[in-house]
């Protein structure tokens, strides 16, 4: 099974995770990886690698990052360049880790899965409020 990272700015990534095992029950292979306040970019490096490390089983690792340019996603970059088989997104969302946790029950490869999680940040992203107005004149002759 392909393994997850879960890497964000404070109490982020835990919360997260915490919210996917509500909905979906446990995750396996799934790690998380805070940034907190005095942390440096070396030891953060060192703390994503440990946790790519304890999730990977030989299918590779997909990290999922809150945004891009941070220390978190900086980090990953990094780690990047000394491990293969390893991918990263930022973005992360509800949505779309519930998608790709589902989606990993049944995908060994490291870059569809990737793509999945991409497609699933992208199509979550809803003006709410105008998605019922058109909900709403769609039904109307009904």
């Amino acid at each position: 099974m392909i393994g997850v990272v879960l890497a964000a700015h404070g109490p982020l990534p835990t919360a997260l995770l915490e919210s996917c095992d509500m909905i979906l029950g446990s995750q396996e292979h799934v790690a998380t990886v805070s940034l907190m306040p005095g942390d440096s970019l070396e030891g953060l490096v060192d703390r994503l690698g440990d946790a790519a490390r304890s999730v990977d089983d030989g299918q590779g690792v997909l990290i999922f990052l809150d945004m891009f340019g941070g220390t978190p996603a900086n980090a990953a970059v990094l780690l990047a360049q000394q491990r293969e088989n390893l991918r990263a997104v930022t973005g992360v969302s509800l949505p779309m880790l519930l998608e790709t946790f589902m989606a990993r029950l049944s995908t060994d490869g490291l870059e569809a899965l990737t793509a999945t999680a991409v497609s699933a940040g992208r199509e979550a992203v809803t003006d709410i409020v105008e998605a019922f107005k058109q909900f709403r004149r769609d039904t109307s002759h009904l």
